[in-house]
């Protein structure tokens, strides 16, 4: 919910004490006690009368309704205005509760329909930014290790067995060991969805890449043939 001037007087102070950060310390049938929001106070003497819903502050015996609160409560060195106080307080109150609600959500289950086991290495270098090799041999592929911070060309992928290894530290194996090297993790699901992700980014960028054709090129219309002079 979006909070505008048109709701102020249906919120209730109840309400706007919990977007100060204010708890009842003491509820009653149709009224509650709380700790003054304005002032350090030992015990709870600030009074909210849920069904009038005004507020009664039992140290100094003011009392007052919405507005009046937001008076006491704003820092009067940055809030000129009660009304853009409590907007602020009660929007920000609604997008934490928001928060709060996504977070205990629990998540939905991603589906993957990439096989990753079929993904080319090759493939999975260019979608890691590598669109070619530095060198080639063969069936070996040699790109610069994207798991070493120097960018040593030192991976070496043979595309017959889809295997790479490290020629410098030793490392080597399938698509799940080199995303290991890149990530760190080694849990199968994370490992998936990393690699899906890299995958999935690649495939879209091929298909903005495919989409920008050239527009069709105007036929010129064909000469008229000149008249023939008549002798």
């Amino acid at each position: 919910m979006r909070y505008t001037k048109n709701d102020i007087k249906n919120i209730s102070l109840t309400e706007f004490m919990a977007a100060l950060g204010e708890k009842p310390a003491v509820v009653y049938e149709g009224a509650a006690m709380y700790y003054t929001p304005y002032r350090d106070d030992p015990e709870p003497i600030f009074l909210v009368d849920v069904k009038t819903n005004r507020w009664h502050d039992y140290a100094t015996d003011d009392s007052g309704g919405l507005k009046d609160l937001a008076s006491l409560a704003m820092n009067p060195d940055i809030y000129k205005d009660p009304i853009d106080y409590i907007l602020k307080m009660m929007n920000e109150y609604e997008q934490g509760k928001e928060l709060s609600a996504m977070a205990r959500r629990p998540p939905e289950p991603m589906v993957i329909s990439l096989d990753i086991k079929k993904v080319k290495l090759t493939d999975f270098m260019k979608a890691l930014g590598q669109e070619h090799p530095v060198a080639a041999d063969g069936n070996l592929r040699v790109y610069k290790a994207p798991y070493d911070d120097k960018h040593e060309p030192t991976m070496v992928i043979n595309t017959e067995t889809n295997l790479w290894r490290d020629t410098k530290s030793g490392a080597y194996g399938g698509i799940y060991d080199l995303a290991y090297e890149l990530t760190g993790s080694c849990n199968m699901s994370e490992l998936n969805l990393y690699i899906a992700g890299q995958m999935g980014y690649f495939d879209r960028k091929n298909e903005r890449q495919e989409q920008k054709v050239e527009p069709p090129k105007q036929e010129q219309e064909p000469d008229k043939p000149k008249r023939k002079m008549r002798l």
